[in-house]
């Protein structure tokens, strides 16, 4: 896990130059995913809580899809649609609070949790620079999605803000079109009949625990999430990846489609699998 969150966080690697470590990594023994990141449900009424809004000081709107986090616990909220936010199981006592997203400097206070704590405005400046990377990032990304034949539907950290689901595989669960449905490797996707082990791909990098490492995924980590053919092909792109594509202008790695479907299952329950005859 060191060696991976090393390699992601080193600014001076590209993309590509990332593949063959991460690659060996993937294929040796998976890749270790964040830690837990659960919004917290509404508080009980004795119970302190850290509540607040978060503000774009260039344009004084709520900004939506900031990360709310606090210092030395695994626990943190994206802000609503609203730019509100209330972080609940929080102990009495005066903490430090972390606001980040992609695109803004990261804000730090000193907050005092209480039962009776009034709400705290904490206020974010907008990263030209990165918004305008993040700008046409998103758009190379977005002509790759165009270019390929298959049904696309991809979700930005808006979309995920607003989402009630922890992992990101409840998340790609819950989408119109797909269907899963329980098979030897943990989970497939359902599909005209047969059923298709979904390949997953987490910061353009394929995790081989497929449907299983997307169950350990919280979308609060999450800046975007794209699904290809109905959940038969999933990436997932992580805040901190995105941040490293805009300041470096990235264009995303072409898609090599390697999709094996189930096809039925012998005598002791093991899929027989085959390439699909086509990309639709």
């Amino acid at each position: 896990m060191m060696r991976l969150t090393r390699l992601l966080s080193d600014p001076r690697l590209t993309c590509r130059q990332l593949l063959p470590p991460l690659g060996a990594i993937a294929v040796s023994a998976g890749v270790a995913l964040p830690a837990a990141a659960q919004e917290d449900p509404a508080c009980e009424d004795d119970q302190p809580r850290i509540a607040g809004v978060v503000i774009d000081v260039s344009t004084e709107a709520p900004l939506e899809g900031a990360f709310v986090s606090v210092e030395a616990m695994e626990r943190g909220s994206l802000t609503a649609g609203d730019g509100r936010f209330t972080l609940c199981r929080v102990d009495s006592g005066v903490h430090i609070v972390t606001v980040e997203r992609l695109g803004y400097e990261t804000v730090t206070l000193n907050v005092e949790a209480d039962v009776s704590a009034g709400p705290v405005e904490m206020r974010m400046k907008p990263d030209p620079i990165l918004l305008e990377g993040l700008e046409i990032v998103s758009d190379r990304f977005d002509r790759r999605r165009r270019a390929t034949a298959r049904t696309v539907w991809a979700y930005d950290q808006q979309d995920l803000a607003k989402a009630v689901h922890w992992s990101a595989a409840d998340f790609v669960d819950s989408r119109p079109g797909v269907f899963t449905a329980p098979c030897w490797v943990g989970r497939c996707i359902y599909r005209r009949g047969e059923y298709v082990a979904p390949a997953v791909f987490l910061d353009e990098f394929q995790l081989v625990g497929g449907w299983a490492d997307l169950e350990l995924l919280p979308i609060s980590h999450l800046y975007m999430i794209e699904v290809y053919g109905r959940g038969t092909h999933v990436r997932a792109y992580t805040h901190r990846f995105m941040e490293r594509a805009a300041k470096a202008r990235l264009a995303p790695l072409p898609i090599w489609e390697d999709i094996r479907w189930v096809d039925g299952f012998d005598a002791l329950g093991r899929p027989r699998s085959r390439r699909p005859p086509g990309l639709d």
